[in-house]
């Protein structure tokens, strides 16, 4: 087509006709410029076509990796309420000075801990570029405080009542009033004795960890697990609904 162009301007110059001549010229340079405008158009719609295939796979890989979130966390919500009910068991057991009922009381098992934590790998090896694909700037925000959340209060939590119940617990307290102290997931076998019902129930300083392990059993087991799921819920509906929309595009 440029070749043509050519053509026609050599012939009008050689006619002498200038005002065609430049009429040509001119056409021939829209032309080039529209061909570069069309070139470009072309490439920024292939580099937003990649985008948003990274964008909706960064997407789909973030919702697979919090479903199997819920689902540890929904294990462990069912697991530390039965432990709740034991440590609470005990505690009434004590306060209405009640007789020894057996391995009913189950001690090992109340102070069963697990270190339940947030899968944080597909996040770690996100880089900020890999971030900035995702164009919701709302959904971004709420990814990121999400796994900082993970990274953060929440293993810091259920960190600080492991330590109560092992550095604390374990050592200083339960190790001296109890014949052994062992519990078996597998078998649900509790292999806690109390050396002396009677004087356990009555010994201050065992009552006052059993006081502390309620507590710390709520802020830093019972609550943050309960956080978790909700925030966890919430991200996945965010997601689900972020890529619903590009479903319909």
């Amino acid at each position: 087509m440029i070749k043509v162009f050519r053509k026609i301007r050599y012939d009008l110059m050689e006619k002498n006709k200038t005002r065609k001549y430049f009429k040509y010229a001119i056409g021939e340079i829209v032309l080039v410029v529209v061909g570069i405008l069309i070139a470009l158009q072309i490439n920024n719609w292939n580099e937003n076509r990649k985008l948003k295939g990274a964008e909706i796979k960064l997407l789909q890989n973030f919702r697979t990796s919090i479903e199997t979130d819920t689902i540890t966390l929904n294990y462990y919500i069912n697991e530390f309420s039965i432990i709740e009910k034991k440590i609470n068991r005990i505690a009434r057991y004590i306060e209405e000075d009640l007789a020894y009922s057996g391995d009913s009381l189950q001690f090992a098992h109340a102070t069963a801990t697990w270190w339940v934590n947030i899968d944080q790998e597909i996040f770690a090896t996100v880089t900020s570029g890999d971030l900035n694909n995702i164009s919701n700037d709302v959904l971004k925000k709420e990814i990121i405080s999400y796994y900082s959340y993970a990274s953060g209060k929440f293993d810091t939590s259920i960190k600080n009542y492991e330590d109560y119940i092992h550095e604390y617990g374990v050592r200083n307290i339960l190790n001296t009033r109890f014949t052994s102290f062992a519990y078996s997931p597998s078998g649900g076998q509790n292999q806690s004795v109390p050396n002396n019902w009677e004087a356990l129930k009555k010994d201050k300083e065992y009552r006052y960890f059993l006081k502390t392990q309620q507590s710390y059993f709520f802020w830093y087991v019972k609550l943050p697990l309960d956080e978790a799921k909700e925030k966890a819920d919430q991200l996945l509906g965010s997601i689900s609904k972020e890529l619903k929309k590009f479903d319909k595009k």
